[in-house]
Formats: C-alpha cells, sequence, structure tokens
C-alpha cells in the first residue's frame, strides 16, 4: 500500500517506447532490457523477463549538506536469493545505486579498467565509484558485499529475496556515512542516482515498483 492507504496495481511487462522524463535508460550487450515506466506520484514501475538494465539520472548532491537519500520500494515478483559477489550469479530484484566522479589520480589499474568499460555503455555519464543499495541476496540488512574483480563498487543488502511480496516498504539510508566506512575516504559529490534490475542469470520475472526519492 502507499502511503494514505491508496494501493498500487503493477500491470503486466509491457514494451516502454521512451524511458520517463528526466531518465535514461542502458541495456547490455545480448541482454534483454527491463521496461521502466512512470505510473504517478513520482513512482516507477519495474517490469522484466530473463532482463537486465539500467535507469539512471544525472545529479549534483553535496553530500556535506544533504548525506542522506530516501525512497520507497516493493517488490512483487523477483529473483531468488544469489550471491552477489560472484558475476553471473548475481540476480536482484531492485538496486538503487549512487554513482561517484571517476578521479584517475586515484584511481587503482582495476577501477581503471572497469571505468573504460562503463564508458562504453555510458559515455561521459560513467560513474567512478557506487553504492548499491540491494533489494536481494539471502544475507542479512547492512551486509557489505565486494564483487568479484572491482574496487570501484559495493553492494549493502537492504532488503533480502525472501522479503513477502508486495509491500511498500521505506528506506533511509546514510550514502556519507556509507562511504566513508565502505571506501575509508570522505565522500565526493553524488553525479548519479540509478535504478537497476537483473533477472536473467536465474530466468526471473520481475514486478517491482520504486519512487519517492529525496535527499536530506
Amino acid at each position: 500500500m502507499l502511503a494514505g492507504g491508496a494501493a498500487l496495481a503493477v500491470a503486466p511487462v509491457a514494451v516502454q517506447a521512451a524511458p520517463p522524463k528526466g531518465w535514461r535508460s542502458v541495456g547490455f550487450p545480448f541482454l534483454r532490457a527491463n521496461s521502466f515506466d512512470e505510473i504517478g506520484s513520482g513512482v516507477i514501475q519495474v517490469d522484466g523477463k530473463r532482463a537486465s538494465s539500467i535507469l539512471y539520472r544525472r545529479i549534483s548532491i553535496d553530500l556535506g549538506q544533504t548525506p542522506r537519500l530516501g525512497w520507497r520500494w516493493r517488490v512483487d515478483n523477483g529473483p531468488p536469493a544469489t550471491d552477489l559477489a560472484v558475476r553471473g550469479k548475481d540476480d536482484r530484484a531492485l538496486a538503487v545505486i549512487i554513482g561517484f566522479p571517476f578521479d584517475p589520480a586515484t584511481a587503482s589499474a582495476i577501477e581503471r579498467s572497469q571505468h573504460r568499460a562503463m564508458r562504453f555503455l555510458l559515455g561521459h555519464d560513467a560513474p567512478g565509484r557506487s553504492l548499491h543499495y540491494v533489494w536481494g541476496s539471502g544475507l542479512a540488512r547492512g551486509t557489505v558485499i565486494r564483487p568479484q574483480k572491482t574496487d570501484a563498487h559495493r553492494f549493502v543488502v537492504l532488503r533480502s529475496a525472501g522479503e513477502p511480496a508486495g509491500i511498500w516498504h521505506t528506506e533511509s539510508v546514510d550514502v556519507a556515512a556509507d562511504y566513508r566506512r565502505i571506501f575509508g575516504e570522505p565522500p565526493p559529490q553524488a553525479v548519479q542516482l540509478a535504478i537497476s534490475s537483473d533477472g536473467d542469470d536465474t530466468h526471473s520475472t520481475v514486478h517491482a515498483a520504486i519512487g519517492g526519492f529525496a535527499w536530506s
């Protein structure tokens, strides 16, 4: 249920003509893309079948002034618990991704290599480091996962794949504190907000919704 008791009906998978206004969508070679559709009140519906893709927008957030990000989300159907550390076995229903600028002066060799791959997909919008707040895996809330072969990205588990379906949850995360704790450095400006869904490895169908993003 939405705030105030209003229900949200999640519609079947549909072909998406264009991403929601102000957002850009990006897919991956040889993989189906999810459908991201704005359905009102700032809520984006996410539908996919054996799909993996990202919806993102540019932001400019001084985390010293507004360190916290809040949103609400629900999953009606999604992948089973997976091992987010293992590439090719890391499906998750939803993730909220905060991207940070790429700094070649401080980036490791792995970070530089991964950034080149990201630029192939996102061009100049490709971030450097990123934090992925995840609905997926079977691990405890707050668990931090370092994916294989990366220095630049971390998963932070917020909701398990075993959460009851169809229930709205409200989140509030301290992005600045998480960055400092995970990367051991003061956080730079946040430059990208993204939503991702990944169900290709487990051949899963995803029906979900997310919205209400607000910095404080």
